[in-house]
């Protein structure tokens, strides 16, 4: 996959050469500096102005964006059956022509590279390219790598028995979907993009590659690695994945946000090494914060168990190490690497039907009456055959004497799908009746025409063999052909286990009742149909409490009513971070496109743990509380 060895290294200054480096150009290579790498996008629509700050408040040598998420990419398929110019994310475009971005990022030779060509990475390179020409930058080489969809296969072959099997269930496959495939795209690694980097492409348009696969080609080709260099790529990975999802890793979606500015907060830097280590930055002067806490959060985010895989390294994150290495910069290391699985990642999108939503309002004293009372009367109405699913749920708790009417209202929602959008339309002939009808104070949301149908997708995360996804980097007229990896390992699933250490809670001390976060900093999300949950803590005294008191038992009891006997649980450490993950399989129902959840990302599960109330150590209640500006400054 690396094209090392027939390479014309460009744009590669400075360089310390030793004296046989003229001889030999790897020698000139292994001693350059530390490549900085600087993120500009966690999602679609995230940080309009990021590519300019990133490209003008510092140097920085490449800038990447994560443009994509399980759900946007079939919307985006969808898109292309009415105008196949389309398929791929147009904020891409919005961000170069923020002020005069592109012409800055053009001048100064900075590497671009982005996964908002979707499903048409054609399309946004060639609106790219009239973007350029329009600047009268038509100078600047571009490339587009292909290869990812993989939705004539898929579908060719998607009957076939144990073809494409499920990433975390046994025994399933993708025969078994019974629903018509909108799309199926492989997760693929660093090859095509470092061919275009290898042919100096200074901005490169690409599809559905991995999180972090934009750093890992930016570093192999900075530093000149070959494809067996598994513990450079796995510390890369893992750079890759703390700084794609934009201000995640300086102080965004953090559960002590309260100790810094968040007011246009800054967005991530990696600064890597020859060996592979790195420290997350970001430039000076931003507001947000990069300290072992934010980074922390972001290295447990959307993770699923001790071995991160990828189609070109396998990282093991058990003992990995942070360290404050100054203001605003931390530096991580302690990855090891071996070699990737013989699969990739495959997500494919089907078609589900419609869903829409409703929300009613109960206000003040006996909710739950009100709430059953509404239940009982939609249900009555509704003709269950019809439907996929139907869920009724109620947020939110009345305060006790309540203030306003805003602290006295729950909001209970109403979530339908069905597989025609008729049985959800017939609704709309009830719903002034149902709260006409029904309990005092009873009022709808204003905009009902959320019970609109609206088609939805379902979400199926499987795998295919990497031999089977072809890679191409097109570079204006030329193609270049990418290769599979010379070498996978067999991947036997993730290793789960209790406490490696058990210390007695009796031990530490005197408790008091106290919420969990008060001492416990945690960071959740999703992966497909399960919630990831790492749970950390800031002092090393704390470490052996936390390691004790978190077994999968009490994790289960802290999920309380969310918990539900089909789910399962996985369970691994980091010790020298003094943190412990857990994958809940299933929390999230089907998966993000497809949930009836409120917070189908499995955002809050985090910190709904946190605000649980548990017996807490009182020598560790009275330390500053971690959401305070004098725990970090």
């Amino acid at each position: 996959m690396f094209l090392s060895d027939s390479v014309t290294w460009v744009n590669r200054d400075p360089m310390i050469y030793t004296p046989d480096a003229l001889d030999d150009p790897r020698k000139m290579v292994s001693t350059k500096r530390a490549v900085r790498i600087a993120n500009c996008s966690g999602a679609v629509g995230d940080g309009y102005h990021q590519i300019y700050r990133q490209a003008t408040e510092g140097p920085v040598d490449a800038i990447f964006g994560d443009y994509l998420s399980e759900m946007n990419i079939a919307w985006r398929a969808l898109e292309m059956k009415d105008n196949s110019a389309l398929g791929y994310e147009p904020f891409f475009l919005t961000q170069l022509q923020y002020k005069n971005t592109l012409e800055i990022v053009a001048r100064k030779g900075i590497k671009l590279i982005t996964d908002a060509g979707a499903f048409n990475p054609y399309g946004l390179y060639r609106e790219t390219k009239k973007l350029l020409e329009e600047k009268g930058l038509s100078d600047v080489k571009m490339a587009w790598v292909e290869g990812d969809n993989v939705g004539q296969e898929v579908v060719a072959h998607a009957k076939d028995v144990g073809r494409f099997p499920h990433l975390d269930i046994p025994d399933e496959d993708l025969s078994k979907v019974k629903t018509e495939i909108l799309s199926a795209n492989a997760y693929i690694g660093v090859g095509g993009v470092i061919a275009a980097l290898e042919a100096g492409a200074q901005i490169i348009i690409c599809g559905r590659i991995c999180d972090a696969t934009a750093v890992m080609a930016v570093c192999s080709w900075w530093h000149g690695w070959s494809e067996i260099e598994y513990d450079k790529l796995a510390h890369t990975l893992v750079a890759g994945h703390i700084i794609e999802c934009g201000a995640y890793a300086t102080g965004g979606n953090f559960c002590g946000f309260q100790s810094f500015n968040l007011i246009d907060p800054g967005f991530p830097i990696a600064e890597v090494s020859a060996d592979g280590t790195f420290v997350v930055t970001m430039h000076e002067g931003c507001t947000g914060a990069v300290t072992v806490d934010t980074v922390t959060a972001q290295l447990v985010y959307e993770i699923q168990g001790p071995i991160y895989l990828n189609p070109d390294v396998s990282a093991n994150l058990e003992e990995i190490r942070l360290k404050d290495v100054g203001r605003n910069r931390v530096h991580v290391s302690g990855v090891k690497g071996s070699p990737p699985p013989p699969t990739m990642k495959l997500a494919v999108q089907t078609f589900g039907g419609y869903q829409g939503e409703l929300s009613f309002y109960a206000t003040g004293i006996d909710v739950e009456a009100k709430y059953t009372s509404m239940k009982e009367k939609i249900l009555g109405t509704l003709d269950k055959s019809r439907f996929i699913k139907i869920a009724i749920d109620k947020y939110g708790t009345p305060e006790p004497n309540p203030r306003s009417l805003k602290t006295a209202s729950v909001q209970i929602r109403l979530f339908l799908q069905a597989s025609t959008p008729e049985p959800i339309l017939e609704l709309q002939k009830y719903t002034c009746w149902w709260f006409m009808s029904d309990f005092g104070g009873c009022f709808l949301n204003m905009d009902t025409r959320t019970l609109i149908p609206k088609p939805f997708t379902t979400f199926f995360p499987g795998k295919i063999e990497q031999g089977a996804v072809h890679v191409r980097a097109h570079i204006g007229d030329h193609v270049v052909e990418v290769s599979s990896v010379s070498k996978t390992a067999p991947f036997h699933g993730q290793k789960s286990y209790g406490p490696k250490a058990v210390t007695a809670l009796s031990s530490f001390g005197p408790t008091r009742k106290a919420p969990l976060g008060s001492i416990v900093l945690a960071r959740s999300g999703d992966k497909g149909a399960n919630s990831n949950i790492g749970m950390w803590v800031r002092h090393d005294d704390e470490w052996p409490w936390l390691q004790s008191f978190l077994t999968t038992e009490m994790f289960q009891k802290l999920l309380r009513d969310d918990w539900k006997l089909e789910y399962r649980v996985e369970r691994f450490e980091m010790e020298h971070i003094r943190a412990v993950h857990f994958l809940c399989y299933g929390l999230l129902e089907e998966g993000t496109s497809s949930s009836s959840l409120l917070d189908s990302l499995g955002k809050a599960v985090g910190e709904l743990l946190r605000a649980q109330v548990v017996e807490v150590p009182v020598k560790f209640l009275e330390r500053p509380w971690v959401g305070s500006r004098q725990a970090y400054f």
